[in-house]
């Protein structure tokens, strides 16, 4: 998750050297007038969020012992139908988790804003807004995962085996709610859905739902294998993906794409309507 936001914050440097250096604007990409630009207050609180992400990072430690080891849901179930049974088989399945939770937190910034958005259409003015939508999402979610770790203080499934002597069991053993995998997992799907919901990056609809299908496709099976490899309870899963679509998906429809923005174009206007029998107003304008 470090890398992920340290990745996000490089290369919104890179796309604002971009745009300053773009002698003319020859993008296909437009963002909407429906839309919210990435305001002042986002920018604070973004910066805000990133202060307190690595304060938080180097200030606050979970609980040397669990606060809490009991199941919920179908925790218990779920961990005897999953878990593997062997070490060997519980460690490629952390390794293939990290694969691809590294991989969907770098695709909506290395692959959609800066190679489609930025490189490749030329939109700098696009692919600043997403770059910068995304590191909210990122920073946001990697708080509440973070703090909600710590202070909660869950013991992983597999602590029982740390305190046996398994090393490989012990790496954070009380930090298992919410699932931190699952969280960047489900913020980079999100956040993939939502740009492509809302803008032509592969030049159709069909190429964006795809694309968003697939990735979200790849966050859950990333969840699945957390609980595979034992390091995390269902709920813990589950608390994650709810984390990362809400800061992910959600948050940008709610602040910036269509979800916050009113459907009538600026450019429309109220107008007298006056016949034989009718007063009022109509409504003109192109939507």
């Amino acid at each position: 998750m470090r890398r992920a936001a340290t990745l996000a914050v490089a290369l919104t440097v890179l796309l604002c050297a971009a745009s300053s250096a773009a002698a003319q604007d020859t993008a296909s990409l437009r963002w909407s007038p429906r839309w919210t630009r990435f305001t002042e207050l986002q920018y604070t609180l973004t910066a805000g969020m990133l202060g307190a992400a690595v304060a938080s990072d180097a200030w606050l430690h979970a609980p040397g012992q669990p606060n809490w080891k009991a199941n919920i849901l179908l925790d218990g179930e779920t961990r005897s139908w999953l878990v593997a049974g062997s070490v060997s088989g519980r460690q490629r399945a952390d390794n293939v988790s990290d694969v691809m939770v590294f991989g969907l937190a770098v695709y909506p910034f290395a692959i959609d804003t800066l190679l489609v958005a930025a490189a490749l259409d030329h939109s700098y003015d696009v692919a600043w807004q997403m770059a910068m939508i995304g590191l909210q999402s990122v920073l946001i979610s990697k708080l509440i995962t973070g703090l909600t770790k710590r202070f909660v203080g869950r013991a992983r499934p597999d602590y029982a085996r740390c305190q046996g002597g398994d090393e490989l069991a012990c790496g954070t053993a009380t930090e298992s709610f919410v699932s931190g995998h699952t969280s960047t997992a489900f913020v980079g799907a999100g956040l993939i859905c939502a740009n492509h919901q809302n803008l032509r990056l592969y030049g159709s609809e069909l190429a964006g739902a795809i694309t968003c299908g697939a990735s979200l496709t790849v966050a859950a099976t990333a969840g699945t294998l957390r609980i595979v490899s034992d390091r995390h309870h269902l709920s813990d899963v589950l608390a994650g993906a709810a984390v990362g679509l809400a800061a992910g998906y959600l948050l940008p429809n709610l602040m910036n794409y269509d979800f916050g923005a009113s459907a009538i174009d600026p450019s429309a206007a109220l107008m007298p309507m006056i016949s034989e029998r009718t007063l009022g107003l109509e409504l003109a304008g192109q939507f």
